[in-house]
């Protein structure tokens, strides 16, 4: 598996998978009378993100996966403040993966990787940990808790909802 299948590849089926999930929220929340937005809101602990910082955290870590690889500059995304600003943010990520150079990502396994965080914390890594140890990880934490909020808040979700992509090689008749 390339460097860009597995980062670039995958993040988008991803987000394919979560803007659906998103889709089935907002249905569910209209169908019984609850205001959507308040979905974007929700959270699994008082101490962790809400919903649309799960989202923004997906769609950022997706992102800076390609512009770290590549070389570019890092984004600057913002959260969602409603549902269609949620999948439009999905979409621009979606479109960002697109424009990806596979060449250039599948060449950055030695490409020095800096991450530096906000409370001083700094790590120093090639293109190959980086997309294996920080990139894939950090994008499915997000990913997962997103998922995690929406289940917990009565979204009729199951696996088929978290890997849709996974129909495309079901064995028909048993």
């Amino acid at each position: 598996m390339t460097i860009h299948q597995m980062t670039i590849c995958g993040f988008a089926q991803m987000l394919r998978a979560l803007k659906g999930q998103l889709d089935k929220a907002d249905a569910h929340a209209l169908a019984i009378g609850y205001d959507p937005r308040n979905l974007l809101s929700a959270r699994l602990a008082p101490d962790m993100h809400p919903l649309s910082k799960q989202i923004q955290f997906a769609c950022t870590q997706a992102r800076e996966a390609g512009c770290r690889l590549s070389g570019e500059p890092l984004p600057s995304l913002h959260a969602p403040h409603d549902m269609d600003q949620a999948r439009a943010l999905i979409d621009q990520t979606l479109d960002h993966l697109a424009a990806v150079d596979a060449a250039v990502i599948d060449a950055s396994a030695s490409r020095e990787v800096a991450i530096e965080l906000a409370d001083g914390l700094a790590f120093d890594m090639n293109g190959g940990e980086y997309a294996a140890n920080w990139a894939t990880p950090q994008f499915y934490f997000h990913l997962i808790t997103a998922y995690s909020i929406l289940r917990h808040n009565g979204v009729p979700l199951g696996k088929a909802d978290y890997v849709p992509h996974m129909f495309a090689w079901m064995r028909q008749g048993g």
